[in-house]
């Protein structure tokens, strides 16, 4: 049964209702695109899930967490049949399961100094989908995207919103931008939610203040 639903997948079939938001031409460019995403968790798994439905071929995904039940107010991944899994894993399984011919590597041990080079090897586009916190993370991937000359995103919600932030090759950096340099993490989570949204739409439709803890 799982072969014969294989079988009935067809790329041009699946993806046809993307045609006019991009032309057929198009869609077939992104049929041979590479895109890596760390983090798998609310932001990431999202942004993973949307990406293949758009008809993107192939994938590197980084997260060492597993779901847990505080994830489930916002994690498409997070089900109770997911507790305790790999979000790579869950991630990877249900994006195979939108297109079965897609070329996915996982790394679930996250992103490190040493698997960072293979991470974007081959890759045509960045997707920051880390934890706020995760600094020195953050700040490893957006400088070897720079040197690399990969474009990088961060699509980051905030309240109803998002704070959208592209980093092209040859145009301002993240470290440009953010200028965390060797600050100390305090100051850098500062500087990341004020780099983010610097005029703080989203706190005004903020029904209970005393839930955020800055």
């Amino acid at each position: 049964m799982a072969m014969q639903m294989t079988d009935s997948f067809v790329y041009e079939q699946a993806f046809s209702r993307n045609i006019g938001w991009v032309t057929a031409e198009e869609q077939q460019v992104l049929r041979h695109k590479r895109i890596a995403i760390a983090g798998m968790g609310g932001v990431g798994g999202v942004h993973l899930l949307t990406l293949a439905r758009l008809g993107i071929g192939a994938f590197h995904i980084a997260d060492f967490d597993k779901f847990d039940i505080a994830n489930f107010n916002r994690q498409v991944g997070a089900t109770i049949s997911s507790l305790n899994k790999p979000k790579v894993e869950v991630l990877a399984a249900m994006a195979k399961d939108i297109n079965p011919e897609l070329d996915i590597r996982i790394f679930p041990e996250g992103i490190n100094k040493d698997n960072l080079p293979a991470f974007f090897a081959g890759v045509d586009l960045y997707v920051d989908s880390l934890d706020f916190f995760a600094f020195s993370a953050r700040q490893a991937t957006f400088s070897i995207c720079a040197n690399l000359r990969i474009p990088a995103i961060t699509a980051a919600p905030l309240g109803m919103g998002t704070a959208l932030l592209n980093f092209l090759p040859g145009q301002m950096t993240f470290e440009e931008y953010f200028q965390w340099g060797d600050l100390p993490d305090d100051e850098k989570a500062l500087r990341f939610l004020l780099g983010l949204a610097p005029a703080g739409l989203h706190a005004s439709y903020l029904v209970d203040p005393s839930a955020i803890n800055f």
